[in-house]
């Protein structure tokens, strides 16, 4: 493999933490959003409501799923989380039904603490990669100088 391919690879690896970073600083920070029904169904091919039945937005927690690509690399897919919410007894919400049960986000502050720490690992190794390619390169240089 060349250096310009390590170099690449290690560029997507930096995408890719970045990614995982945005998408647990997204769960978290929405922690405490209006979530989906816990009795929600999505079918394939159903549009996927945005709104409750009293019109608040609704939060979807995601997770991205990281896979290899060969000599591209990284490749990131997210998904919703499924189930989306889980139910609580807490009559005082405003999404609380007749019997005081309402929904919040199925997103866990650990889990997410955890892919958190990953994606900074990630970080650092594939930065790691890059200041040795960059080293090697200049010697390189300086041996064709």
């Amino acid at each position: 493999m060349s250096i310009s391919g390590a170099l690449n690879i290690a560029v997507s690896g930096i995408v890719s933490a970045g990614n995982r970073t945005g998408n647990a600083a997204n769960n978290l920070a929405n922690l405490r959003s209006v979530a989906a029904p816990a009795d929600e169904v999505l079918r394939p091919g159903q549009p996927i409501p945005e709104t409750n039945a009293n019109g608040e937005r609704i939060f979807r927690p995601t997770e991205v799923q990281s896979t290899t690509a060969g000599p591209a690399g990284v490749r990131n897919q997210t998904t919703l989380v499924d189930p989306a919410s889980f139910p609580i007894y807490d009559p005082s919400a405003a999404d609380a039904n007749a019997d005081g049960i309402s929904s919040i986000p199925n997103v866990s502050i650990e889990n997410e603490t955890v892919n958190l720490i990953g994606a900074q690992r990630q970080l650092e190794a594939n930065a790691a990669v890059i200041r040795t390619g960059d080293d090697l390169l200049e010697e390189a240089i300086d041996i064709l100088a």
